[in-house]
């Protein structure tokens, strides 16, 4: 029986893609660059690249900061300081708040009924001023961050660290949400949990995706939970 929740929170209760792209184009004005269609697209495909370098160890959260905005201003031929762009980039980040269509809801009814605890690989700090900016840390329980626990989802670790806090409850009695299919949903596949994937891109569901339940929308989640 399910008693305990772990949920992601980018692109699974905070819009990450919202938050992202109205960071980016106030960034942009600040700094005197000329925005345009391909900014946020190239943007997405650096930064899922170096977050899945993340996930599989092969580099840590400093070298993703030293080279995201570098990389996407090379890709773009922007010539600026991505490093100091960059520190600007997280530090107005921060103050991002966009909730995913339904978050508030779901986190209400969730929390009403199991223990909610964030899940998240995201910078700590930012993720505690984002949640609290949003109004959602009232429906969480526990904030368990790869900064704190010294590993990032899907490894073995992160999870054990989450079990551990939670009083060593037995694994049939977690599961774990999110859109990361590479994180979230291989990492509690990994561990023994049971899964739920959003699908926030709407991606193409095929025999590949081995989560226990699939939704497109939060509200669906009522249906399993």
């Amino acid at each position: 029986m399910i008693t305990t929740v772990l949920i992601d929170v980018d692109n699974t209760l905070l819009d990450f893609n919202e938050c992202a792209g109205a960071t980016i184009k106030k960034q942009f004005e600040k700094w005197n660059l000329q925005y345009n269609e391909k900014v946020f697209p190239v943007f997405k495909e650096v930064n899922d690249m170096l977050w899945l370098k993340i996930e599989t160890g092969e580099i840590d959260k400093p070298t993703l900061y030293k080279l995201r905005w570098k990389t996407i201003f090379e890709h773009l031929g922007i010539d600026a300081d991505g490093l100091q762009f960059e520190t600007e980039f997280r530090e107005a980040f921060s103050d991002s708040k966009q909730a995913v269509e339904g978050a508030y809801e779901i986190l209400e009814y969730l929390a009403d009924k199991y223990t909610v605890c964030v899940a998240s690989n995201a910078s700590y700090q930012q993720q505690i001023k984002r949640l609290t900016n949003a109004d959602m840390m009232k429906y969480l329980t526990h904030i368990f961050n790869s900064e704190q626990i010294g590993a990032p989802k899907p490894e073995k670790k992160f999870f054990d660290v989450c079990l551990e806090r939670l009083g060593n409850i037995p694994k049939e009695n977690i599961i774990m949400i999110g859109d990361s299919l590479s994180a979230d949903i291989k990492g509690g596949i990994q561990y023994g949990i049971k899964t739920l994937w959003f699908n926030y891109d709407k991606m193409p569901v095929t025999d590949a995706v081995k989560a226990d339940y699939i939704v497109d929308t939060l509200e669906e989640i009522k249906k399993y939970l």
